[in-house]
């Protein structure tokens, strides 16, 4: 028997568009059959869910109380359900990926044939988006795993199984008075203080990156406001303006690439940030996602 979960899959999707009109859209039914249902359930609990207005339907506080059950049901289901599957030899279902731009694609590449071997009936479907996009996504239950880049500070109920410490660079153009006592590789940078290209122009992650508050706080400790140039969302542009000797650029290690072109240097306070996979909170892994976090363990080691 399946369990019917339409309506809360309704309310739910009401509330996250915030308009009747473009929830049906998404749930492909049409309005009035959707506009029937939800006043069904107002009638039976005899409470409005819905503050309704023309462009902004917003949750009553019954309705956030309905919606937060809802969403554990829905969890809970898909649970259930994915341990019924293991105890099955096969069966077929599928796993959401959350991946960060630039790197998580690598990875996926990298790993999904010897998945595909061992799991051919498990569906991956991968998402790119941001970060904190991908959080949200996860505490609610609309992604199973996700890829994410992040310091301590900035992780939420979610769990997090570590992948990898992965420092954090200063990269400089070869024009840079300090060039030469930089090297191209960034596993044999010598030791330096930010402090001293304080009068430089540099490259900055964008301010909705994770690592944005990586970057404010070296800059603090060294005690000055960076002169930006421009910010962008891409490690591999920060990368190659550093190359076009536009200025200076703080690279995660897997973007600090060997180059002639570009000086490295290790920080003295040695920053870093972690590599995670991320799930939520008191999730249920089957077989086939603790099969994939452990390819994805063994990708961040080599």
């Amino acid at each position: 028997m399946i369990l019917d979960t339409r309506q809360l899959e309704y309310i739910i999707q009401i509330s996250e568009e915030h308009s009747i009109t473009k929830a049906a859209e998404k749930l492909f039914v049409t309005q009035s059959a959707l506009n029937q249902q939800l006043q069904k359930l107002e009638n039976e609990l005899g409470i409005a869910l819905f503050v309704r207005n023309r462009s902004d339907w917003q949750l009553t506080p019954a309705g956030e109380i309905y919606v937060r059950t809802a969403r554990q049901i829905l969890n809970l289901k898909k649970d259930a359900y994915s341990q019924i599957q293991d105890l099955k030899e096969s069966g077929s279902r599928r796993i959401t990926l959350g991946l960060i731009p630039e790197r998580g694609v690598n990875m996926f590449t990298a790993i999904y044939p010897e998945f595909h071997r061992k799991f051919p009936d498990i569906r991956i479907e991968p998402v790119e988006c941001n970060v904190r996009t991908m959080q949200n996504l996860i505490t609610r239950g609309e992604l199973d795993l996700g890829l994410i880049t992040l310091v301590q500070a900035q992780k939420d109920a979610n769990q997090y199984f570590l992948m990898k410490e992965e420092e954090i660079f200063l990269a400089i153009p070869t024009s840079h008075p300090l060039a030469q006592s930089g090297s191209s590789e960034a596993a044999l940078a010598p030791q330096i203080s930010l402090s001293r290209f304080a009068q430089d122009s540099f490259i900055l992650i964008a301010r909705r990156s994770t690592m944005y508050q990586l970057e404010e706080a070296l800059f603090s400790q060294a005690k000055f406001q960076p002169q930006v140039l421009f910010s962008t969302s891409s490690n591999v542009s920060k990368y190659r303006m550093v190359l076009a000797e536009v200025g200076c650029a703080l690279l995660p290690e897997v973007f600090a690439k060997p180059d002639p072109g570009i000086r490295y240097f290790r920080l003295e306070e040695r920053p870093s940030w972690e590599v995670t996979m991320c799930c939520r909170k008191d999730a249920y892994l089957s077989h086939a996602e603790e099969y994939f976090l452990e390819l994805c363990k063994k990708y961040w080691e080599t």
